[in-house]
This record gives structure tokens, sequence and C-alpha cells, in this order.
């Protein structure tokens, strides 16, 4: 990194909490095809040690992009960019070029810039005005970089998967606002703190209800459309029968976790969303 950048109380504050939710992601279990304490997933590049890695190098950037989004009104996406590059080569270099949080970073910068514009803004983070940043933020990105794009360039797995199957990713529910996560995963969790359910249990839970309908590009990557579709299959058959509120849910979750295995799904798309979810979470539960 060839540039230190100053950061303010505020910012440094808000990016603990975006860290947190990193780490809660990661610990949680089961989780079917990720990694966790306890289990690799579909992965044999990466363990639960490689994430705690990872996030420490990345944890010095996310108050930067909190900050650009209290100090800047415009070209905030392409400023979070420049810095999400150098946060991405830290990441590289303490994980010997392993990518274990990318697509996570690009969406935890975009949510921290939120913030950030929130409190510029003197109005409170929640998911309603958090949601109105990320829209304003990530404006048009679907028809910039995805539609528009430069086919003759080297193209990224987000850019192949539009040309090939026209899903639009994690671009899409950032322009849209984070749908999946405002509309779904937080009301979710929060039901599932509220019938007792432990972090850990509350975390599971929540992503399994947002595997079962999320766009998940890691998994098309990965597995195809077949993924994609049993992955949606088996979550919504677990959240059916009570999810992590059940003994038949908690029982059908583990079985999930052997054929996601067996079938290379790795649901990172919808991983990322989780953290996102208690990042947000948090934000409305912080003192002002």
């Amino acid at each position: 990194m060839n540039n230190f950048y100053s950061f303010s109380h505020a910012a440094a504050k808000i990016a603990q909490k975006a860290l947190c939710s990193m780490l809660y992601e990661v610990s949680t279990s089961p989780s079917p095809g990720l990694v966790s304490p306890v289990s690799k997933g579909c992965h044999v590049d990466m363990d639960y040690f490689t994430f705690l890695r990872s996030s420490s190098s990345i944890a010095y950037y996310l108050p930067l992009f909190v900050q650009i989004g209290m100090d800047y009104d415009d070209d905030i996406l392409n400023r979070i960019r420049e810095v999400g590059k150098q946060a991405e080569e830290e990441m590289l270099r303490e994980t010997g070029g392993v990518n274990t949080q990318r697509g996570l970073l690009f969406l935890i910068g975009v949510v921290c810039a939120c913030a950030g514009g929130c409190i510029k803004k003197d109005i409170h983070c929640n998911r309603y005005n958090i949601s109105r940043e990320c829209s304003f933020i990530c404006k048009d990105i679907v028809k910039n970089e995805l539609i528009n794009m430069n086919k003759e360039k080297k193209l990224t797995n987000g850019e192949r998967l539009y040309l090939e199957y026209g899903v639009t990713g994690i671009r899409g529910e950032a322009q849209k606002g984070l749908p999946t996560v405002v509309n779904i995963a937080l009301p979710v969790f929060e039901d599932a703190l509220n019938a007792g359910l432990n972090i850990n249990d509350a975390l599971c839970h929540t992503l399994i209800s947002i595997m079962s309908c999320v766009e998940d590009t890691t998994v098309i990557n990965r597995c195809k459309m077949e993924g994609l579709y049993t992955m949606r299959s088996l979550s919504k058959k677990a959240i059916e029968l009570g999810g992590m509120k059940s003994k038949e849910g908690r029982e059908y979750i583990k079985y999930i976790e052997k054929i996601f295995v067996k079938q290379n799904i790795s649901p990172g798309g919808a991983a990322d969303l989780l953290a996102a979810t208690h990042f947000i979470y948090q934000l409305e539960n912080m003192e002002e």
C-alpha cells in the first residue's frame, strides 16, 4: 500500500461493526458449502484461518469506505473502487493469492459508504436510508458495467455470467438498494432472534433464507444454473421444515451440507449478503 489516509472517529466505529459482521459470517456454522470454523465447505485452497487473515488485512480500509461516504457527494462508486483495489491487493498478499472476500469487499465497501452518507446527511443509519444511499451510489451500474460492457477485454466472472445467463448478481442487488437484505434477510434474522435463537443459529437460519431466493453468481459460476436451482430447492425445503427453529430443520440443513460439498455448491453470494445483513442490523442498533 503506497498511500495512507485519515479517517474520523465515527468512520472507525462504523468500520468496527463492518469487521465484526465479516467475522460473524465466516464463523457461522452450519453454513452449507462455505468455510466455517469446523469445515472447509467446498474449498480446498482456504480454511477458517485464511478468512481470519483476509479479514484482518482488509480492516484498515473499512473506515476509508465510510469516510468516502461522509466526504463526497458524487463519483462515490469510483472512489470506493480505488480504495477497494488496494484492499484487494492487500488481501491477496495475505492469503497467498487466494480470493477469499473479493465480492464481500465490494458489498461491504458500498454499505460502509452508505453509512457515511447517512452521517453526512444527519439521518439514521437504518435499512431504508442505507437502501436509498446504495441505489444512489450504484445508480446505472448494471447498464454501465454489464449491458454496455466492453466484450473485447478479459471478462470477470460477473460479466461472463451476465452474457451467458442474463444474471446481474451483486450489481443488480446493489442498484436496487439491497432488496434481499431489506425485505427478506433482516426480517428473518430479527424473527429468529426474537424466537430465542442464539446469534450463530439466527445467522444460519438467515443464510438458508437468503439461499432460497438469491441469484448467487458464485454458485452459477461453479455449478451453472442447475446448481442454483438445487441450492434454492433444498433451502426452501429446510425453511418449510422450520430451519434452525426445529429439530427436523436442523437435521435437514446438515443433510444439505453433505449435498453441497458433493456437488461443489458454495453460496458465496448469499454469504456476502448475510454479512451485509448483520452489518446493517448493527448499524440500526448503534448508539447515536
